[in-house]
């Protein structure tokens, strides 16, 4: 019954994980103490001060974004990007009507994207 108890305990504290622990959990792998001592300087404001915790990316947050500026729409082509006077211009994602493309759009929100490998 102690061994229950004292698991139960343990499972309860982990999910209490304070800003402390979740960034030392990031930074050092296996516990140890390492990462006991990062915990305790942490919370007495020695380091990661102004270390920000990283957002996670969300599909509402992907799906939100807006696309290039003076684009007829959100998301742009990247099949469809070419270089203008040193600038990018991508044509908005979807076809017009009559508009024929010989591959597939790859829709993006902004042309940055366009640079990132998808993964198949």
């Amino acid at each position: 019954m102690i061994k229950l108890t004292s698991l139960l305990n343990q499972i309860i504290q982990e999910e209490k994980a304070d800003r402390c622990l979740r960034i030392a959990r990031r930074k050092y792998d296996k516990p140890g103490a390492y990462r006991s001592g990062a915990i305790v300087k942490c919370r007495n404001g020695d380091i990661w001060k102004d270390l920000k915790e990283e957002e996670k990316e969300s599909l509402h947050k992907w799906f939100s974004r807006k696309g290039a500026p003076g684009s007829s729409s959100g998301w742009i082509d990247c099949n469809t990007c070419r270089e203008v006077d040193g600038n990018k211009q991508c044509k908005a994602c979807g076809r017009e009507k009559g508009e024929k493309r010989s591959q597939k759009p790859r829709c993006r929100p902004t042309p940055a994207a366009c640079k990132r490998k998808s993964k198949k």
